[in-house]
């Protein structure tokens, strides 16, 4: 006789299924588990590698997340930045809209034009303050730049003077025809003088308008010098308190 084959029971299937099911639940918990851990507790860089930020926040339904990039649950609102040992490191500021990123980008460039401005002006400051360092300075500058166009508005003015004594001359000619045709010679003449005065009356406005442009311009910088002056009590030769 051979041997006994011994005898098996399997247990039922409704059991196994139970059992298997059980033991892929364990297995489960335990890869969540080993998840949050690794994810809480980050292992440490290797040597020479530069450890990389942790992003945390608190999302709209109250969860605290983290990761090691920006969190997309996350990005309309701020999001902190922490160093591996927990600490923080900045503060990211959320996803701006469109809208929102225009209204940023125009209240910038409108402070960088600000800046600007504000820097040019110090720049004319400087240069004024190196160009006239007092009051006798200034005055000097104003005269020699009014010079020239005084002398040409005198020029013009003695010009007309003499073409006005030669129209005169020529009305003159004119009324000794007693109502005869002009002749050609005379017809010239009259058409050049009156060209002349032309001329130069357009020469007068034009110089005329220049001093009161220079005027303009030397009032203005003499009102900014006398702030800049009184600022600056110390300056060597400062002039500001001549009136």
């Amino acid at each position: 006789m051979g041997r006994p084959v011994p005898e098996y029971l399997p247990h039922p299937p409704s059991e196994r299924s139970a059992e298997a099911a059980l033991r892929c639940g364990a297995l489960v918990m335990a890869l969540a588990s080993a998840s949050a851990a690794g994810a809480a507790n980050p292992p440490p860089p290797k040597p020479g590698e530069v450890p990389a930020p942790i992003y945390t926040c608190i999302d709209s339904q109250g969860r605290r997340l983290s990761s090691d990039r920006p969190i997309p649950e996350c990005l309309s609102q701020e999001q902190k930045l922490l160093r591996r040992d927990g600490s923080s490191k900045a503060v990211v500021p959320p996803l701006l809209s469109p809208e929102e990123k225009a209204r940023q980008d125009a209240a910038k460039q409108k402070a960088e034009q600000a800046k600007l401005a504000r820097d040019a002006e110090a720049r004319r400051d400087r240069t004024l303050l190196t160009r006239y360092p007092d009051r006798a300075h200034h005055e000097d500058a104003r005269a020699k730049a009014q010079e020239p166009v005084t002398r040409q508005i005198e020029l013009a003015r003695q010009r007309l003077a003499e073409l006005e004594t030669e129209s005169q001359a020529l009305a003159a000619e004119r009324d000794a025809l007693q109502g005869k045709p002009l002749p050609q010679a005379l017809k010239a003449r009259v058409a050049a003088n009156e060209g002349s005065i032309e001329a130069q009356q357009t020469i007068l406005r034009t110089q005329q308008a220049e001093r009161e442009r220079l005027t303009e311009q030397f009032d203005a910088e003499l009102g900014r010098l006398k702030l800049l002056w009184s600022a600056s009590p110390g300056r060597p030769g400062s002039g500001a308190s001549t009136p």
